[in-house]
C-alpha cells in the first residue's frame, strides 16, 4: 500500500498565483473605473442641486443685500444653513443644501464622493471669489444678483473622478472630460467653461458648450 503526498506542487502554485494576477489585473481597473463613473454622476446630481437651490433663493430675495429688491447668489455655507445670511445674522431655515456641502474646508471648497467642488461669487471686477465666509463682504451685490459658478473636479484623476464639470445661472452643466484637474495640485479657474471672458471673469461671458472655454479645454454639454 502507498501513501499519496498531500499538498500542491511548486508549479501548481505557480499556476494559481498568475491566475490570481491576470483576475486581479482585471478586475482592479474595472473596479476604479466604476468607483469614478459612480462618483461622476453623484457630483452631477449635486450641481444640479446647488443650481436648483440658488435659483429658489434667488426668486424668493433671501439675500438682498443692497435692498433693492432683487435676489443674489449664495455661498454654499448659507445655502446649507452652517452660517449667517450675510444681510442679516439668520440662518436659511429650512436650508436648500445638505449640511456636508456647506462644511468647507480651509480653501473654502466643499469635499464630496471623490470630488472638490467650489462655488464663485463675482467682486466689483466680475471676478470670481471663492464663496467662503472670509470673503463674502468682498462680493458685489449688484454682480450677485445675476452670476455666480461652480466647478467640481476630482480629487485624484484617475481614481475617484476622471472628468470636471461646471454650472452658472443659467443652469446648463458642462463637462471636460480631458481636463487634467485634479486635487490641490491643479484646480479649474472660476471661468474656465466660460467664452468671451477672461478665465478668472464669471460675469458677461456665455457657456462653453461643446467648444473650447476660457482655460483651453473643450467643454460639451451633459447628454
Amino acid at each position: 500500500m502507498t501513501r499519496s503526498d498531500s499538498g500542491f506542487t511548486l508549479i501548481e502554485i505557480i499556476i494559481v498565483t498568475a491566475v490570481i494576477g491576470i483576475i486581479a489585473g482585471v478586475a482592479v481597473p474595472n473596479l476604479l473605473t466604476s468607483r469614478a463613473i459612480a462618483n461622476e454622476r453623484a457630483v452631477i446630481a449635486t450641481l444640479r442641486t446647488i443650481s436648483t437651490a440658488q435659483a429658489q433663493c434667488w426668486s424668493q430675495r433671501v439675500v438682498d443685500t443692497d435692498g433693492d429688491g432683487c435676489g443674489e447668489a449664495m455661498s454654499l455655507e448659507e445655502l446649507s444653513g452652517t452660517i449667517g445670511l450675510r444681510n442679516g445674522p439668520m440662518r436659511l431655515r429650512p436650508a436648500t443644501l445638505p449640511l456636508s456641502l456647506g462644511t468647507l474646508d480651509a480653501a473654502g471648497m466643499a469635499i464630496t464622493k471623490g470630488y472638490r467642488v467650489a462655488l464663485y461669487l463675482p467682486n466689483a471686477a466680475g471676478q470670481g471669489v471663492i464663496a467662503s465666509a472670509a470673503n463674502l463682504a468682498g462680493v458685489h451685490a449688484d454682480l450677485a444678483e445675476t452670476s455666480w459658478s461652480c466647478v467640481a473636479w476630482p480629487l485624484n484623476r484617475g481614481g475617484t473622478g476622471q472628468a470636471t464639470f461646471f454650472v452658472n445661472q443659467t443652469g446648463e452643466i458642462v463637462v471636460a472630460r480631458r481636463a487634467t484637474y485634479s486635487g490641490n495640485t491643479s484646480m479649474p479657474p472660476c471661468g474656465a467653461a466660460l467664452v468671451g471672458v477672461p478665465s478668472n471673469v464669471i460675469t458677461g461671458g456665455d457657456v462653453a458648450a461643446d467648444t473650447v472655454g476660457a482655460d483651453g479645454n473643450l467643454w460639451n454639454t451633459l447628454r
